[in-house]
């Protein structure tokens, strides 16, 4: 059971410090991430347990965003937890106090073992996997037996890497994306959209953010947006065009920012989640990629009679959708 007292502070420099300081792995816990949030309108907290000395022991971010009716708070990733631990019950005190209606709980580079309980009138679970490669060592051995041909290919066919924080890269990462989104509805997997591209330009603009990228000539086949942490890489999004799956672009990026972030000092790439079973968690585990399970849940938190004034608007919206569909050309 995790001891400590619960503190929740707007975000300064000094306390985002002292929590990227405690998660050097960790990009969603960085100063430079909290910046990227505040820019597309998010009010960013620290959300901790402090010890009796007044250090933190365990910590996150919370993006709160406030619409008409209901106001959001996110934690995209969850420091270790137990299931009794203080944080929930004075986070529970904080969404009462901010008049909090959903609090969204995600995982995202989270170590194994949290533990969410029930929060709030309702919530939806949901079970994830994440796969970390330990950059401890040389990988290349550790890579699968395709991964490794493809890695070759792609070398024989002169494929390089580049990097870039340029803005002005966003648009051929999201075009890759849509190419690989693609593919997959193609095999019949559920995929979703691809994010909007003013996220992933907050990212590369406020230093969280760098596009690694497999060039051939001046064709960019396979591009990959990694977030940035003092020890660690996470990554966020990736695309690949077909001629990149052809000669093996994808196999050789993933493989060369590894050893990029080991020769810059990062203890771990973190490769992002995916469904079990889908081609996608078999392409990350063919990287040597250790399976983390982790969970995240949705919760409503505010008062019953604001959750029933918004599934009221919801219904009303969705009736007025079936009633009076879009004009010709909206």
């Amino acid at each position: 059971m995790t001891a400590g007292r619960f503190v929740a502070t707007p975000a300064d420099d000094a306390t985002l410090g002292e929590l990227g300081a405690a998660q050097s792995e960790n990009p969603f816990a960085s100063p430079a991430y909290a910046d990227s949030r505040r820019r597309v309108g998010y009010e960013v907290w620290v959300l901790a347990l402090r010890d009796a000395h007044g250090a933190i022991e365990a910590g996150c971010l919370g993006l709160l965003t406030t619409g008409r009716l209901n106001r959001t708070l996110e934690i995209p990733s969850l420091p270790a937890l137990a299931f009794d631990s203080p944080f929930w019950t004075g986070l529970r005190e904080h969404c009462r106090s901010r008049g909090v209606t959903t609090l969204a709980l995600d995982t995202f580079a989270s170590p194994s073992g949290i533990e969410i309980p029930d929060i709030g009138a309702r919530s939806t679970r949901r079970d994830r996997l994440e796969f970390v490669v330990d950059l401890a060592g040389d990988a290349s051995p550790r890579l699968g037996s395709n991964h490794k041909r493809n890695v070759k290919k792609a070398e024989k066919a002169g494929v390089r890497l580049t990097r870039t924080r340029e803005a002005d890269a966003v648009s051929t990462h999201h075009a890759l994306m849509a190419s690989s989104l693609d593919r997959r509805r193609t095999r019949g997997e559920e995929v979703s959209d691809a994010a909007a591209s003013l996220d992933h330009r907050a990212f590369l603009e406020c230093g969280v953010g760098e596009l690694f990228q497999a060039v051939s000539g001046t064709s960019v086949l396979s591009s990959v947006l990694v977030l940035r942490a003092p020890t660690g890489g996470y990554y966020q999004s990736a695309g690949t065009s077909g001629e990149g799956m052809a000669t093996g672009a994808s196999h050789f990026l993933v493989h060369g920012i590894a050893q990029a972030l080991r020769s810059e000092g990062a203890g771990i790439f973190n490769l992002g989640g995916a469904d079990e079973g889908s081609s996608l968690a078999r392409f990350k585990e063919g990287f040597g990629a250790q399976r983390v399970a982790l969970p995240s849940a949705q919760c409503e938190v505010g008062p019953r009679w604001r959750r029933v004034a918004t599934r009221a608007i919801e219904w009303v919206r969705r009736d007025r959708a079936v009633v009076m569909p879009p004009a010709p050309g909206e």
